[in-house]
């Protein structure tokens, strides 16, 4: 059993148009061939002809029992800025199940203080918060506004608010295992490490630096998530990395699904060949 806690629904390939509709058939076709159960969708922090608003993905795929979705945050644009009563409706009627930040993208540090709406709009309606940690994407986005030892400001700040560092904060995977240590309403996905499917050497390497940050941490499995960050990164060979990782059966299950389930409240009863659902090893 899988749950792929980060996937987008967005076309990264700008030079052919094509569809939320288009993209979620590959994404329901990878799932199958690779047996992931469920995935959360992370809409992005813009629109554009090639990233959907939030509304066009719910429209879409709202009602799928194999996706949750997360809805990316607009905030330092001069345009098109996330509203903050919209955004509560969603997340009140069980549309979105959680908030993507993406600092340094948007132009914004982590902890930057005009933050503090949606993070009292997490803690009040017990969403999850999804934080864009580490390397980026874009080579306009700013790599020190998404340092992960920044979240740590939030989760001191916001003990109540459970927040997602993604991608464990490429490169500085120990600054994250730090974090993560440090604060019990932390938690982070492993995605994002590679762009397509893994090199045998740069795996090897990647590799190593995450078993540092798992043996550093001691029980990586109560805080640790399996996601991919598809389409941008290969389904099958990132599963074949996180295989790879040395994990006892227990951590292995926790780190695969069962954290994410209870994370984002996701009915895994209706997802086909799911094991009970039990609580983490604290």
């Amino acid at each position: 059993m899988l749950i792929d806690c980060h996937v987008h629904l967005n076309n990264y390939d700008e030079e052919r148009e094509r569809s939320v509709r288009d993209v979620a058939h590959d994404l329901f076709e990878a799932m199958a061939a690779n047996e992931v159960g469920h995935a959360v969708v992370l809409t992005s922090y813009k629109v554009t002809p090639h990233r959907p608003h939030v509304e066009t993905v719910l429209e879409t795929v709202g009602d799928d029992p194999r996706l949750t979705v997360v809805e990316g945050i607009r905030w330092r644009a001069d345009r098109e800025r996330t509203d903050l009563f919209n955004l509560e409706e969603r997340v009140r009627a069980g549309r979105v199940k959680g908030i993507k930040l993406y600092p340094g993208y948007d132009r914004y540090p982590i902890n930057d203080p005009s933050l503090e709406s949606f993070f009292r709009l997490a803690a009040k309606c017990d969403i999850p918060v999804m934080i864009h940690t580490g390397d980026t994407y874009a080579k306009g986005a700013k790599v020190r506004q998404a340092h992960p030892l920044l979240v740590d400001d939030v989760a001191v700040d916001f003990p109540d608010v459970k927040l997602v560092m993604c991608h464990l904060g490429n490169p500085w995977f120990l600054d994250a295992a730090q974090v993560l240590y440090k604060n019990d309403n932390v938690f982070a996905d492993i995605s994002g490490l590679t762009l397509g499917d893994f090199s045998a050497e740069f795996e090897r390497y990647t590799l190593q630096r995450v078993r540092e940050m798992i043996h550093y941490m001691g029980d990586p499995s109560r805080q640790l998530m399996f996601g991919t960050d598809w389409p941008l990164v290969g389904m099958k060979s990132y599963i074949k990395f996180f295989q790879s990782l040395e994990l006892g059966p227990e951590e292995r299950d926790n780190i695969a699904w069962r954290t994410a389930a209870q994370l984002f409240k996701i009915d895994v009863t209706r997802l086909p060949g799911t094991p009970p659902l039990t609580q983490p090893t604290a």
